[in-house]
């Protein structure tokens, strides 16, 4: 996930500005914990009071700064950095800062616990794939059970035709052959059949294990986040400009401000939406 939150801010200073001559950023941003972010924007440098001024004067302002993020991040793998950093000197008295933060990790997934439903189907498959195994081995031996009976009756048959050679012991030989065949015959009929009922199962089983097939999604969200604005009110200042100016209504306006109240000097929290970069 990469994030980047804008942060604008008007610092007024004490004296006139007649020109910044130096100045820098520093933060001491830091994870309070995997979705929220706490510290200070360190805004410090030097200006003249006037532009013609030769005396240059001394400024540093804390900016607290506190951000939520819609998803947790990875430990290891996160990180804070300044992106961009602009100022503009206002009405002589302002310093406005805009300042661009991002945010860089790995959000955590969550790994959902199987239900015991699913943990019984599967031992139910073993115990079907456990089922088929056995079936396959008993059909295996009890093939090369009936080779074994066909290969003795096959030697039966030749001995009792060498050692009755008369025609009485011929045709009872014959009937012994076509009651021997007839076995055979029965046993291959049996074999065939009992293949068929394995290769049944095994389709079942494979069916089976398809449906039962466990797939894990995943979901992203959009992420968005909000930060606010102090305006310090003046004696030229009418309340109209301001709301025009920070493009809200009176209505929100007076969410986080007592209006009824507000004074020359008086600090107004004007909420402002950031969109994603």
């Amino acid at each position: 996930m990469k994030q980047i939150i804008s942060f604008e801010k008007e610092i007024a200073f004490k004296t006139m500005i007649g020109e910044i001559t130096s100045i820098s950023l520093e933060h001491t941003l830091h994870f309070q914990n995997d979705s929220n972010i706490t510290g200070d924007l360190i805004i410090s440098g030097t200006y003249k009071m006037t532009e013609a001024s030769t005396l240059e004067e001394s400024f540093e302002y804390s900016l607290p700064v506190d951000i939520m993020l819609q998803s947790e991040l990875e430990e290891q793998e996160r990180l804070i950095a300044i992106d961009n950093f602009t100022y503009a000197v206002m009405n002589e008295e302002i310093l406005k800062v805009d300042v661009d933060i991002l945010v860089q990790g790995l959000e955590k997934i969550e790994i959902l616990e199987v239900p015991e439903e699913i943990e019984e189907e599967k031992e139910e498959v073993v115990e079907e794939v456990t089922l088929v195994d056995e079936v396959k081995e008993e059909s295996e031996a009890e093939e090369k059970e009936e080779e074994k009976k066909g290969e003795e009756e096959e030697m039966l048959r030749e001995t009792v035709q060498e050692s009755m050679p008369d025609e009485k012991n011929t045709m009872q030989s014959e009937a012994e052959f076509m009651n021997s065949q007839e076995v055979v015959e029965s046993l291959s009929m049996n074999t065939k059949s009992e293949k068929k009922e394995e290769e049944k199962v095994v389709d079942q089983h494979q069916d089976g294990a398809v449906m039962n097939s466990i797939f894990s999604l995943f979901a992203n969200a959009d992420e968005t986040y909000s930060t606010y604005s102090v305006y310090i009110l003046r004696e030229e200042d009418n309340l109209e400009e301001v709301l025009s100016k920070y493009n809200i209504t009176r209505e929100e306006l007076g969410f986080y401000n007592n209006l009824d109240e507000i004074r020359v000097g008086s600090k107004l929290i004007i909420p402002t939406t950031m969109k994603d970069a």
